[in-house]
């Protein structure tokens, strides 16, 4: 009876060891030592009824709740319309100086086509159009507006007197470095940095300069208050350059993707070692200067929304919750990309968490694309990215560094390094 299988007599000998134990630990009034497990059944799996529905290979990304979302109701552009009294409030602060401003973007229905690559604004769905076009191509991004701002100055005059430009002549703290205010005091800076983004590098969509554009990041220059201003700005200029480059070749529409990057704070990571607890951020507060910004990219025109270059999952969260919150108040559909930054070798965020993590805690929003950026070079972000791949169920992005910066903080490779090195992307 004993030896019915061949652990049979270890269990019994186990059993009776545990027994003798226990009636030690009574004698000497301790806790009872722990119970031995024993072997687990090996059961098969219950199985359900929708274990027996067929795998259909998916078209698209899993759809946003939303009405607009599921029956791909195209945008209407005619953001006028919109008048939700929280969105209303913010127009209402404005710094422009003329206040009468473009908020409709829509297109004659008849300006192209209707088949596809022909696309126009309040006629086709972009969440439709976006599918076909990363079904069928590489799709481009733009690259960085730091580096390409920098490469201006070599070239041309661009210290504190023109970063303030006529209209901040008298502001009270230096503003060198804050890139997203050349969109108001120097446009044709910005503007060039588009055009050549799209026309020399044939990016199909272009990211607006207005990374640091929220109330929170403007703190650094006393410009809290221009924040709707600086992201209506950044993406007007980016929607007229993309409308330029698409009118002189139709069937190579180009589109605004409204660029709402981390913020300078952390929601989940204390800025202090002495005190873990302490936070400088709430998570409302990212939510209302991330509503904000929003805001102020959609009144200028943008077609898409990214969330981008996250370290802290929990700002992403913020953000996309603004996202979710200007969505249900316009009832819009507007495709949400998200891109994180893993900041070493480990392949983990800021906050902690591996790219498969990271995906796991947002993909509740329903992102059209998830990918990563910036932090490492291609060679290094390989492993991240194909881990990644196996996980996300809608598209993937990357895009990576010119390698890691040497010691002199520039970049060693060239561009054929770079397109060699990214080639892995390309063929998979």
């Amino acid at each position: 009876v004993f030896n019915k299988t061949p652990d049979a007599t270890e269990d019994m000998l186990e059993r009776t060891s545990y027994e003798r134990a226990c009636i030690e630990a009574r004698k000497k009034g301790l806790a009872p030592p722990r119970k031995p497990r024993g072997p687990l059944p090996n059961l098969p799996r219950k199985l359900f009824s929708y274990d027996h529905v067929e795998p259909k290979p998916a078209k698209e990304p899993p759809l946003p709740s939303s009405e607009a979302a599921q029956n791909h109701i195209p945008n209407h552009y005619t953001y006028s319309s919109v008048t939700h009294e929280k969105i209303a409030a913010i127009r209402s602060k404005t710094t422009l100086a003329n206040t009468d401003i473009c908020l409709d973007y829509k297109q004659s229905s008849n300006l192209y086509p209707e088949s596809y690559p022909h696309f126009v604004r309040g006629r086709d769905s972009l969440r439709e159009y976006i599918t076909s076009l990363f079904t069928s191509k590489i799709a481009i991004y733009d690259g960085a507006m730091g580096t390409m701002i920098q490469n201006y100055s070599k070239r041309n005059k661009l210290d504190e007197e023109e970063y303030r430009g006529d209209r901040f002549k008298d502001w009270n703290c230096n503003v060198k470095g804050n890139n997203d205010m050349l969109s108001i005091t120097q446009p044709h800076v910005i503007s060039g940095i588009y055009k050549e983004y799209l026309e020399v590098g044939g990016s199909n969509l272009i990211g607006t300069n207005t990374f640091s554009s929220t109330t929170i990041a403007m703190a650094d220059y006393n410009m809290e208050a221009y924040a709707y201003e600086l992201n209506y700005e950044g993406a007007r200029l980016a929607r007229q350059a993309c409308d330029e480059v698409t009118a002189a070749d139709p069937t190579n529409p180009r589109f605004v993707v409204g660029a709402i990057g981390p913020t300078n704070r952390t929601g989940s990571i204390s800025p202090s070692v002495e005190d873990p607890s302490a936070r400088n951020v709430t998570f409302d507060e990212l939510v209302e200067a991330y509503f904000e910004q929003i805001v102020g990219l959609m009144d200028g025109g943008a077609d898409i929304l990214m969330v981008e270059t996250i370290f802290d999952t929990l700002n992403a969260k913020a953000a996309l919750y603004a996202v979710g919150e200007y969505l249900e108040f316009s009832g819009l559909d507007i495709p949400v990309f998200v891109s994180g930054t893993l900041v070493d070798q480990s392949g983990r965020t800021l906050s902690g968490q591996t790219g498969e993590a990271f995906y796991a805690s947002i993909r509740h929003a329903k992102p059209m694309c998830v990918g990563l950026n910036c932090a490492l070079g291609a060679v290094h972000m390989i492993p991240f990215v194909e881990k990644l791949a196996k996980v996300v169920e809608c598209f993937l992005h990357v895009y990576s560094n010119a390698g890691l910066p040497n010691a002199m903080g520039g970049y060693d490779e060239s561009p054929d390094d770079m397109a060699r090195n990214n080639k892995t992307f390309f063929e998979n």
